[in-house]
């Protein structure tokens, strides 16, 4: 009895489809790989000028904390642009606060768009000099 009974159960096992695994949906709260860095300055071009040699990531912790390490090839090398702060958003505005590398406090602002199916990320700040604007995306790891 107990053998017919775990014929006719490996025989139901075997006839299931296959489950498919559903894809997880990234997280706003991620590490992110920069894909491309352009600067749109307003007073030289109406269009955005890209930068050569972008790579690095962004982390977005959910306690609110991030670290950016971007990296630009500039000047036959590369350039780094290292920060840990503070990150705070609200509806599609988000905000980055940090410590420059005079210690001066700083603080830089624009807004995002997280496209989920896509797994990318678009931040879009306010540029310096005043007026300009960074374009960056970014594709979660």
């Amino acid at each position: 009895m107990l053998t017919l009974l775990l014929a006719s159960y490996a025989g139901a096992v075997a006839q299931r489809a296959p489950t498919t695994i559903p894809r997880v949906t990234p997280s706003f709260f991620s590490t992110y790989t920069y894909l491309s860095y352009s600067i749109q300055d307003k007073a030289t071009s109406a269009e955005p000028m890209a930068a050569q040699g972008v790579g690095g990531t962004l982390t977005l912790r959910p306690d609110g904390t991030y670290q950016k390490r971007l990296k630009l090839a500039a000047n036959g090398g590369t350039m780094s642009f290292d920060q840990d702060g503070r990150f705070t958003f609200t509806g599609d505005r988000i905000t980055f606060s940090y410590t420059d590398k005079k210690g001066q406090p700083r603080t830089d602002q624009g807004t995002f768009r997280l496209q989920p199916a896509a797994r990318l990320l678009t931040l879009t700040l306010i540029g310096y000099p005043a007026g300009n604007t960074g374009i960056y995306t970014l594709r979660v790891q």
